[in-house]
């Protein structure tokens, strides 16, 4: 018991920056979102109701498979499909590859590469959405400020905190309002009935 004590009085302030490391741990994701980084919902809500029309956490049921799609957001600019990921680490890849890299300090991950999984994403929606014609897609794939990029690709790769001024980068309006709606009705309608 002597030893203890001795070692708690001897080393008290390691003890206490264990304890303040182990709380930071545990209440970063909260103190992010205090200082910025919040959830994509709430980024999206943001946008001007009357222009852009967001539909969160949408789903598909096509052939016995559940299709997920994270954020679809329809607009007079066109229509955004947004793939959330929330790595960790340095994230490497290229547009055409198979799959990503997820490097941490203690080990390396392969993920699946986002852009084509929103690829796929954008096909099933074009589907869907065939009667209004050819209607401009824009993939964009986020991450959170918990990942650093190292990403070639054409196609839109951010961080959750720049998301809609990627968005508002769009400004030339190529839907009507109407036909906007319509857009999103038939998203909303679709995804809450199985497709055969």
């Amino acid at each position: 018991m002597d030893a203890i004590i001795e070692f708690v009085t001897k080393f008290w302030y390691l003890i206490i920056l264990i304890l303040v490391a182990g709380i930071l741990d545990l209440f970063m994701p909260k103190i992010k979102r205090m200082l910025g980084e919040k959830p994509v919902d709430a980024y999206l809500s943001s946008l001007d109701e009357e222009k852009y029309k967001v539909i969160n956490h949408i789903s598909f049921e096509v052939k016995d498979k559940t299709i997920n799609i994270d954020h679809v957001v329809v607009s007079n600019y066109g229509i955004f499909v947004i793939k959330d990921n929330d790595y960790k680490g340095t994230i490497v890849g290229d547009e055409a590859d198979e799959s990503w890299k997820q490097k941490l300090p203690t080990k390396r991950e392969k993920i699946s590469n986002p852009i084509r999984e929103n690829y796929k994403n954008i096909q099933l929606l074009k589907q869907v959405t065939s009667e209004f014609g050819d209607l401009a897609y824009v993939s964009i794939i986020d991450f959170t400020t918990n990942a650093r990029l190292q990403v070639k690709a054409e196609s839109k790769v951010v961080y959750t905190i720049n998301l809609v001024s990627e968005i508002k980068k769009y400004n030339d309006e190529i839907i009507s309002d109407v036909m906007k709606e319509n857009i999103y009705k038939r998203l909303i309608g679709y995804s809450k009935r199985k497709n055969q």
